[in-house]
C-alpha cells in the first residue's frame, strides 16, 4: 500500500473547506485534481533509479522481506528442477 500526502496551500485548503461546506462536489474535485497533479509531479521527481549496487541490494532485501511476510513461512519452495527449462517445459514436447 502506498500513502500519498497532498500538500495544500492555505488558500487551496480554505477553498476546499468552503466547497465542502457548500457541498460543491465539482469544485472539490477540481481543487483536489490540481493538488494531486502537482503532488504526482513532485513524487516523480523524487523517484530515481538505485544509484549503486549497495542501494539496489538494500531495496531487493526489503522487497524480499515484504514478500516473505505476505506469503508466510510455511509456503512451499520450488525445487531446482521445477524452475529449470526442463521442468518448466516438461509437459510440452
Amino acid at each position: 500500500m502506498i500513502r500519498i500526502t497532498l500538500e495544500l496551500s492555505c488558500e487551496t485548503e480554505a477553498k476546499l473547506r468552503e466547497s465542502l461546506a457548500r457541498h460543491d462536489a465539482t469544485q472539490m474535485r477540481q481543487l483536489l485534481a490540481e493538488a494531486f497533479t502537482s503532488t504526482v509531479e513532485a513524487l516523480l521527481q523524487q523517484t530515481s533509479e538505485p544509484s549503486n549496487d549497495d542501494q539496489f541490494e538494500l531495496i531487493a532485501d526489503q522487497l524480499a522481506a515484504e514478500f516473505a511476510a505476505c506469503v508466510g513461512s510455511d509456503a512451499p519452495l520450488l525445487s531446482d528442477y521445477a524452475v529449470s527449462r526442463a521442468g518448466i517445459y516438461q509437459d510440452h514436447p
